[in-house]
């Protein structure tokens, strides 16, 4: 196994511990769910803190949920593609958060040196982080450009809008609040019908102007 690959399959491992414990997790845990030997970790990260650095890196990678995304039938209704592929981002976002919350808690910082070589790494010189989101809203323009005669606005603008719904409201904890009122799907399905039909119910505003 490459050094690369050796990376990847402890930071897969990892994650979930990380999402736990933060930076109290250790070595030899985290060697225990990669099942390998604790030295190992060693031989491919200098140190914990870059291995802290490359699992958040790793965490925030879509090339997966992407790949996911191109999957969904393209004979399926828009807003039933659109609550499919959302309900994956706000999945991968629920971890996201999750997983910051408890390092940030912990006392986790990037390291600077290992920062700025991420951010060197990403195209035209942009942090990864941000061309991954980038291309996560890439795909969902993509699926809504299908219906680009019915959109008010080019694919891409509304694409943006629909992504910043889900993860701004995740972020803000606003699912976690109504986790006892709503069905997980439901959070989604509300974020979506709002997306597609506005805020303002059928014959609501046209009544409002009559009124005055």
């Amino acid at each position: 196994m490459s050094m690369e690959d050796r990376q990847e399959a402890i930071a897969i491992a990892a994650i979930p511990l990380l999402a736990e414990h933060g930076t109290h997790v250790t070595t030899g845990q985290i060697a225990k769910a990669a099942g390998i030997a604790e030295g190992t970790i060693f031989r491919v990260f200098k140190d914990k803190q870059e291995l802290l650095d490359f699992c958040v890196l790793r965490a925030f990678r879509t090339r997966e949920l992407v790949e996911r995304m191109t999957l969904i039938p393209v004979d399926q209704p828009m807003r039933k593609r659109l609550i499919e592929a959302m309900t994956m981002i706000d999945d991968m976002a629920a971890r996201l958060g999750a997983l910051m919350h408890t390092l940030g808690a912990t006392g986790y910082r990037p390291d600077e040196a290992n920062h700025a070589k991420d951010q060197e790494s990403g195209e035209h010189g942009k942090p990864p982080m941000m061309d991954e989101f980038e291309q996560t809203t890439t795909a969902i323009a993509k699926m809504l450009s299908s219906g680009q005669e019915e959109l008010r606005l080019p694919a891409d603008r509304a694409a943006g809008y629909l992504m910043g719904l889900v993860f701004m409201t995740r972020m803000q904890a606003v699912r976690a609040a109504r986790a006892e009122e709503k069905e997980s799907d439901s959070f989604v399905s509300e974020i979506v019908d709002l997306f597609m039909n506005g805020a303002i119910a059928n014959g609501a505003e046209q009544g409002g102007k009559d009124a005055r």
